[in-house]
């Protein structure tokens, strides 16, 4: 039961959203509300004939893998394609995600219904991706994260074109994969592999250190008051299970898990928990993976090895869990970076992990169009005003939604595809 809802815990984290367009009024305010809550199955973007994409998958031929991963020797993708001749949009995933998440799934279908061939990639720091594909095996810092999108976007680039004829080229993705599309556009302006019509970001974040340190704070003290991290959890279980427990449950779809999550009684502190919680799973995983594909000793002790398939990892789990990204970035990320890089320091990783590196490009380029939230959990008000002041008409902002928590309301997604199209 305890593992079923914390299932829940990570499928509702992040979903969809609401606002004021066109009539159609989101419904929440509070942007912690928005960002858990997501939009109301009535108030989501209408799919007419819904596609059934094509699980794909890449191989790099000698590619060590550690046993205890060997089910993930492929980087695992998927496609939508038109029957004729169409425009092809890469799609990137958010921190942690996979290809087919909810809201890639989603993503994939809106774009492929108004027109375009869709590849759909998990996010670099999702294990698979780390696993199969990484060069370096260390996410978080987003030069390599992007020269390895671009790598296996190139290869998946040669095999669509064998297959279907492209007539463009353009680019989106959300939270951080958004600050990946940014990133990718900007290597493509000078190598002209693609030459993006144009790249839309979805609820990007300024600079990801802040974003991931304003998430991770919310497992602190500050808000937790009393409670460790994993007494928050089990408590936040216990609330879930207890709506479980009482609930006529027939069937286990998206529509009783928006009842389940909209009906137990959360203040705002619960919802940041949630939030953080679903981000430090994610990070966790990650974090493990590069661990055990490096064998840094970071998490899993020298001797360990080698772990196989039959291996405890809960132990292992735990210990992962317990660090935040920003552990991670000055313990294991720079230390690794100035191993590669003698001259690095925090202060060159941190800027290039933020859009102020390519500021100047974001501010000169009519390629990169930006679609967010005012009330976004990830942005403070410096954030804010980059994005006013380096996008100008080109970024369009909702009055509320949180962190992607409208990306699937139909306003949004009308506006979306608006901005892609122009």
């Amino acid at each position: 039961m305890r593992t079923i809802v914390l299932l829940f815990i990570a499928l509702l984290t992040f979903p969809a959203n609401l606002l004021a367009a066109d009539g159609v009024a989101y419904p929440y305010d509070d942007p912690f509300q928005a960002t858990v809550y997501g939009t109301p199955p009535e108030l989501i973007h209408a799919i007419k004939d819904p596609v059934k994409p094509k699980l794909r998958s890449l191989r790099i031929k000698n590619r060590q893998v550690p046993s205890v991963f060997s089910y993930s020797d492929e980087m695992y993708y998927s496609t939508a394609l038109q029957d004729d001749e169409a425009p092809l949009i890469f799609i990137i995933a958010g921190t942690g995600a996979e290809h087919n998440s909810s809201k890639m799934k989603f993503l994939t279908q809106a774009f492929y219904q108004a027109g375009y061939h869709v590849v759909a990639l998990s996010s670099p720091t999702h294990m698979n991706f780390i696993v199969s594909i990484s060069e370096f095996a260390a996410p978080g810092y987003v030069p390599h994260d992007v020269d390895d999108l671009y790598r296996v976007m190139l290869w998946i680039k040669k095999e669509i074109e064998e297959e279907r004829e492209v007539t463009d080229y353009f680019i989106t993705g959300y939270s951080l994969g958004a600050m990946h599309a940014a990133f990718l556009t900007h290597k493509d302006s000078e190598l002209g592999d693609f030459n993006f019509r144009k790249a839309l970001m979805i609820n990007p974040p300024v600079s990801l250190y802040h974003s991931v340190g304003r998430l991770d704070s919310w497992l602190t003290p500050e808000n937790l008051g009393d409670r460790t991290e994993h007494e928050e959890i089990e408590r936040l279980v216990n609330i879930f299970s207890n709506y479980y427990e009482r609930a006529d449950v027939t069937d286990l779809d998206d529509d009783f898990m928006y009842e389940m999550i909209t009906h137990v009684d959360l203040k705002d502190e619960d919802l940041r928990a949630l939030i953080a919680v679903d981000f430090r799973v994610s990070s966790s995983s990650m974090i493990f993976s590069s661990d055990v594909c490096l064998q840094a000793g970071y998490i899993v002790p020298p001797n360990a090895y080698p772990l196989a398939t039959g291996t405890s990892l809960m132990p292992y789990a735990e210990e992962a869990f317990d660090i935040s990204f920003e552990e991670y970035m000055t313990e294991f990320l720079l230390p690794y970076l100035q191993y590669l890089y003698p001259t690095m320091d925090r202060y060159d990783m941190l800027k290039k992990c933020s859009l102020y590196d390519i500021r100047t490009y974001l501010k000169e380029t009519d390629k990169i169009v930006l679609i967010g939230n005012r009330d976004d959990v990830i942005l403070n008000e410096q954030d804010l005003s980059f994005i006013k002041n380096v996008f100008g008409n080109r970024a369009k902002l909702f009055y509320s939604g949180g962190h992607c928590g409208n990306i699937m309301f139909g306003p949004f997604v009308e506006s979306m595809l608006e901005m892609v199209k122009s």
